[in-house]
């Protein structure tokens, strides 16, 4: 049997109108713990706000409480019902450069969103068999600021070099983690960033796993832990890199086509989606 989205994908839909302003969407997400809200229009989803675009956005969402939602959000959302294949969804996430997609079931309702994390999660008893560590998987780049830096230093530098999370070191050691959901918490709690050191809001326990460690068993901590990303580190203990649920997810990127189809057990093509619409 094929494995479909609707068989992982995170439930229930949480949304907003797009008329609610930003903040009492970053406030839903930050209550919920998730990654996203879909944005609605007279009962139909128009666009997406993700934790991304919050940080790709902050410069102007700060000091302005009464920006709508609809100002900010990516649109359009996509959308593909429960039984379209992983193989689909993947094709969908590599060629829209996306990493949300919305489930609708035979009725066209919203029943769940497909996310990133749930596309690894799926993946895993099939595409790491063959590879023994996370070495060539993770980021070696890994992007660290002091802890005495203003969260908006920070913040500009996830921004401009794309990534969802900086390490704070001091004197040589990580000491804690500033990732985009805590982004999302300070603006919707309309905190000045540039008043605020980065030490005063970073999460101070970092989850840290050895080179060596298979990719499937850090997908399992992620999900024990309910995380998103690892620091690694080497024999010594020193740190040498950072895996992310994006950084398992591009596995498939390196591989030519058929292998992929091969993995996945469907060819790709025909896929279809829509922002109401089914494949």
């Amino acid at each position: 049997m094929k494995e479909t989205i609707g068989k992982y994908a995170s439930r229930p839909v949480f949304f907003v109108e797009a008329e609610a302003t930003v903040r009492e969407s970053l406030l839903l997400m930050c209550d919920k713990r998730i990654s996203c809200t879909i944005v609605l229009s007279h009962g139909e989803p128009i666009g997406i706000l993700t934790e991304r675009d919050v940080v790709f956005a902050a410069n102007w969402l700060l000091g302005q409480p009464g920006l709508l939602v609809k100002e900010v959000m990516n649109k359009p959302v996509l959308t593909g019902s429960e039984e379209m294949t992983i193989a689909q969804a993947y094709q969908v996430f590599s060629q829209h450069q996306i990493r949300h997609l919305v489930v609708l079931d035979a009725r066209l309702d919203m029943v769940g969103v497909f996310t990133q994390s749930d596309l690894v999660r799926s993946l895993r008893e099939k595409v790491f068999v063959d590879v023994p560590d996370i070495s060539t998987l993770m980021s070696t780049q890994v992007l660290h600021v002091a802890p005495e830096v203003p969260v908006r230093y920070a913040l500009s530098l996830m921004a401009r070099r794309s990534v969802s999370c900086v390490v704070v070191v001091e004197e040589g050691c990580p000491v804690g983690m500033l990732t985009e959901r805590d982004v999302v918490r300070l603006i919707a709690k309309g905190i000045d960033m540039t008043l605020v050191s980065v030490r005063e809001v970073m999460c101070p326990t970092i989850v840290t796993t050895p080179v060596s460690t298979a990719p499937y068993s850090t997908i399992d901590l992620m999900k024990k832990k309910a995380i998103r990303r690892l620091l690694v580190v080497d024999a010594a203990g020193e740190m040498t890199g950072i895996l992310t649920q994006t950084d398992l997810g591009r596995i498939l990127d390196r591989r030519p086509p058929q292998i992929v189809n091969s993995l996945l057990g469907v060819p790709l093509e025909g896929t279809q989606v829509g922002q109401r619409g089914v494949v």
